[in-house]
């Protein structure tokens, strides 16, 4: 059923944070429509259940159905435990107490394991949504690379590996693809969403350690080979997200690295469907360029160091 969803986005200083949310909205109903009115929020009207999309998100603090009072969503919370958490982004400015807003609904205060929460977002405007926090929470600690059974220090943290399985707008149950998997961490993050995974390496070490973090978290997916992306064992694809390999912490087989990123396009190219998206994460200074077969979505940056400012490219297969 459609409806009006509240996002309130993390506030790291990038574009990533909007374009997630927008692409798991668009994900489930590719009609969905946006508006930011102010910083940090993202209103969007879709037939995406907000639930479902904050239960995947990443780089957002609440997802919700925007209401104009708790007393809309009274049956829904009827008998449940609820709190208010209040979320300020203009220093100083109050919003409504929480006693005031619970006043005639029938529900059960809990502070500390609530099955909804009314919260409520001050800016220039107030906002009020229904959210279900307990649905958001990711446990990505315990997939830290440190944690995991075989360790590399060029892994991805898994906040940015589930952002890049986000952005490639891959549902439960379709096939997912990470070519140059190197320890698994997107991989990982689109098996928690429910995908069919593959992951392939061209190191042998490298997929036999994604093997051993896929088997310790417990994952089942459809594989990891030991192969060359660019002569891959299977013909088609839902979706693609990746790190380039580049540098010295990561094996190119000799390849120039800007030869890696043409190559891993036009490999794309012929495992993608039309409509389905590419995203792949590379040095700035390598850029991804979109050939005839290719539509550019959005490009997003994330500074590392001064040597050092990732780019995501998010690319639609024409």
């Amino acid at each position: 059923m459609r409806s009006r969803s509240l996002v309130l986005l993390s506030g790291e200083p990038t574009s990533v944070p909007m374009a997630e949310a927008r692409a798991l909205f668009l994900a489930y109903d590719p009609s969905s429509r946006f508006e930011s009115p102010e910083d940090r929020v993202l209103v969007a009207d879709s037939d995406a259940d907000p639930f479902v999309v904050g239960s995947r998100v990443a780089f957002s603090k609440r997802v919700g159905v925007l209401v104009s009072a708790p007393s809309d969503v009274a049956g829904t919370l009827r008998g449940k435990a609820v709190r208010v958490r209040r979320f300020s982004l203009q220093p100083g400015k109050s919003t409504a107490a929480p006693h005031e807003l619970l006043r005639g609904l029938d529900v059960t205060v809990d502070l500390e394991n609530p099955t909804f929460e009314i919260t409520v977002v001050g800016g220039r405007n107030e906002y009020v949504a229904l959210t279900s926090p307990a649905t958001m929470r990711q446990g990505w600690s315990l997939r830290r690379p440190r944690r995991r059974a075989f360790f590399h220090p060029a892994a991805i943290f898994p906040k940015l590996s589930r952002a890049l399985v986000n952005l490639s707008r891959c549902r439960e149950g379709q096939v997912f693809l990470d070519p140059f998997a190197g320890t698994g961490s997107i991989a990982i993050e689109a098996s928690e969403i429910g995908a069919k995974v593959l992951a392939f390496d061209r190191a042998r070490k490298m997929a036999r350690g994604s093997l051993a973090n896929m088997r310790k978290l417990g994952q089942e997916w459809l594989g990891v080979v030991n192969c060359d992306a660019f002569s891959p064992p299977v013909t088609s694809v839902d979706a693609i997200a990746t790190d380039v390999p580049y540098g010295r912490a990561s094996s190119t087989g000799g390849r120039d690295p800007q030869s890696v990123v043409r190559d891993a396009l036009a490999t794309a190219k012929l495992l993608l469907r039309s409509g389905s998206m590419l995203v792949i994460m590379h040095p700035k200074d390598l850029p991804a360029e979109a050939g005839s077969a290719w539509s550019f979505e959005e490009e997003h940056d994330l500074y590392v160091h001064k040597r050092l400012t990732r780019s995501i490219t998010v690319l639609r297969r024409r």
